[in-house]
């Protein structure tokens, strides 16, 4: 039996359906669908072909017929169907239950009157109680269905920081993985609150732009690896995929922008390579390091032992260096001797008799005693 590839659901789910041989479709037909919900509307998004299918691939239901009339007209009452009370109903019995969960929205199907109530929550949990109660309290059938946090932001639709809607809503039908590396690739911004998308994961356009900057890298060594620029060996430190534009240092500090063609590289190294290579470079300038410290130590070394062997050098006898201290002090003294004061004002000079002459000089007595000043001097005649 030829199947179809059709969406359905809120979550804008792409599954194959059986379709039967008189039913004719085309792309874009808006068809109900049988499902394990239960009866709902979706859109063909290919024809009908008979294939073998992947294993990856089953078979999710069966084309009934072509939406008719009644069938839009039902569609669109449940679409202006106001469900925020019943978004509010089961926030509140969560709360009750104190469950670590989200309402998110609510969905309506077709024929059936079950609700299929959507939450995102980052555990799994046991939510049978809380499906009672809420059951009893809508009066209807209810279906809890967890969400992860890409469809979480597709079920409630917002705008980029491009402007546009969401590319989980527009056109995205499969999520694929995003990493780090591809932002480091397109030497994007790391900081999270700028690649991140609105649910909190990393922006799925990063994946757009991977497969063009994974083809241009093939033709730029990568940052820290070994080259040769005319010749001479050199590092590349920068590298601009886009530009294909490669900022080389040759190691004596001159660094130079110089395009792909001018530089020879192995194009088989990997981050691997590159670091290995990175820790034999420091690992040879931390040698190169430790033997000028090594070098500087032993010049201080020898340094200091040639100033104690001069010291020892000039050390003599004990008998001799008394010697030569007394000379050195004796010429010290004789070196040192003070000079004569400068002359007195003659004005402060006390007065000094002139001598007497000799005639009048007075004799000495025998008994070496001078004669009393008031006695009169003997004469020659006594």
């Amino acid at each position: 039996m030829a199947t179809v590839l059709a969406r359905y659901s809120m979550l804008r789910l792409h599954e194959h359906f059986r379709v039967p041989e008189n039913l004719p479709v085309k792309v874009g037909d808006m068809v109900v669908l049988r499902t394990k919900r239960g009866t709902e509307t979706g859109q063909v998004k290919s024809l009908p072909q008979d294939r073998k299918l992947n294993p990856e691939e089953t078979i999710a239901g069966e084309v009934l017929r072509r939406m008719t009339q009644e069938d839009a007209t039902r569609q669109r009452e449940l679409k202006a169907t106001d469900n925020k009370p019943v978004i509010r109903t089961c926030r509140k019995l969560v709360q009750q239950h104190k469950l670590p969960m989200r309402v998110i929205a609510v969905e309506r199907l077709l024929v059936s009157d079950k609700l299929i109530v959507y939450f995102e929550s980052e555990d799994r949990l046991d939510f049978r109680d809380l499906v009672k109660d809420v059951n009893r309290e809508l009066n209807t059938r209810v279906e809890l269905r967890q969400v992860g946090a890409r469809d979480a932001a597709r079920l409630t639709g917002d705008v980029g920081v491009c402007g546009q809607e969401l590319c989980c809503v527009s056109y995205i039908v499969d999520f694929v993985p995003v990493s780090m590396k591809m932002a480091k690739n397109q030497r994007a911004s790391l900081d999270p609150n700028k690649i991140s998308g609105m649910c909190g994961r990393l922006k799925c356009c990063l994946k757009y732009e991977d497969d063009l900057y994974t083809e241009l890298q093939k033709n730029v060594p990568l940052e820290g690896q070994p080259c040769k620029c005319e010749g001479h060996d050199c590092t590349a430190c920068n590298v601009d995929i886009l530009g294909q534009k490669v900022t080389v240092d040759f190691g004596d500090g001159k660094r130079e922008i110089r395009d792909v063609k001018d530089i020879t590289f192995d194009a088989s190294w990997t981050e691997k390579d590159v670091r290995r290579y990175q820790k034999e470079v420091w690992a040879k300038r931390e040698e190169e390091r430790q033997k000028r410290l090594a070098a500087g130590e032993r010049r201080a070394r020898e340094r200091t032992e040639s100033r104690e062997r001069r010291a020892k050098q000039q050390s003599e006898h004990p008998q001799r260096r008394v010697t030569d201290h007394r000379k050195t002090e004796g010429a010290a003294q004789v070196t040192a001797a003070p000079e004569p004061p400068p002359p007195a004002d003659a004005a402060q000079l006390p007065s000094v008799p002139p001598p007497a002459p000799a005639d009048e000089r007075p004799v000495v007595s025998e008994s070496g005693r001078l004669p009393p000043p008031d006695d009169p001097q003997p004469g020659p005649e006594s």
